[in-house]
């Protein structure tokens, strides 16, 4: 059971080596302003960190635009385009798996992104998060064609190709399997020790960003109990840095 105290202790560690580690934001499922997006802008306002905003473009609604207006550290993303299951019967759902042709996979994600950069102009991030984390092998390089640098799926980010840069996420807030409410902090402390350590080892890439997953539409009052203490725990440490999202993707070594 990993406490706030073995976190504090694998930080310390960095600070002693010289060390930083990177983190970021991101929330997925974003389509209109309202309460709950309001909650999630101010805390993270309060928090003095950058967000990834992951916005769906079929459902984008203009109040979206006007609801980030005054907050110039929150970065749209492409969720994808409809967030609809597209996936074989008996296979985990995915909107832009192998069961599509890739061309209309790639004309859907360029969609996407014209639909974005209408409402957003250039704040818009050219970063595809596919919806449930997941996509066909060969979507990378259709996201290239399409113009977009960069992913965010879920998990340990894998070698760049195609050009595109990938930036994960590594801790879901959300019990999806089970409660459907707030994972329990124990289990996420626990898997922040775990980033942090293999990293500092280099057993993962150091430089590797660890990103903090959330979905505000769905929250309940102990996923925002979680991401309060996750924030309370870490922004502001000297061994912790959140740049801008479109820092993070000029960061990464692309590969063609």
């Amino acid at each position: 059971m990993t406490s706030w105290t073995a976190v504090n202790e694998e930080l310390a560690r960095w600070t002693d080596l010289g060390l930083r580690c990177t983190f970021w934001l991101r929330d997925d499922d974003a389509v209109a302003a309202g309460p709950q997006l309001d909650r999630l802008l101010n805390r993270c306002t309060q928090a003095g960190i950058p967000l990834g905003l992951a916005v769906i473009p079929a459902d984008a609604e203009p109040s979206l635009t006007e609801a980030l207006a005054d907050h110039a550290c929150v970065t749209p993303l492409v969720h994808g385009w409809s967030h609809t299951d597209h996936a074989a019967p008996g296979k985990k759902k995915c909107e832009f798996g192998p069961e599509r042709p890739p061309e209309l996979r790639r004309a859907e994600a360029e969609r996407g992104l014209s639909v974005l950069r209408a409402l957003f102009g250039n704040r818009v991030l050219p970063l595809f998060v596919p919806p449930w984390n997941r996509m066909a092998p060969d979507m990378p390089a259709c996201l290239s064609a399409a113009g977009y640098r960069a992913v965010s799926a879920f998990g340990p980010s894998p070698e760049p190709r195609d050009g595109i840069a990938w930036i994960n996420t590594h801790l879901d807030l959300i019990d999806w399997r089970g409660s459907r409410s707030a994972v329990p902090l124990d289990t996420l402390l626990d898997t922040l020790c775990r980033e942090l350590r293999e990293r500092r080892e280099g057993q993962r890439d150091p430089h590797e960003p660890i990103g903090l997953l959330t979905h505000h539409r769905v929250h309940d009052e102990a996923i925002w109990a979680s991401l309060d203490r996750l924030l309370d725990g870490l922004a502001g440490h000297p061994a912790v840095e959140w740049p801008a999202v479109g820092t993070l993707c000029r960061s990464r070594k692309r590969k063609p």
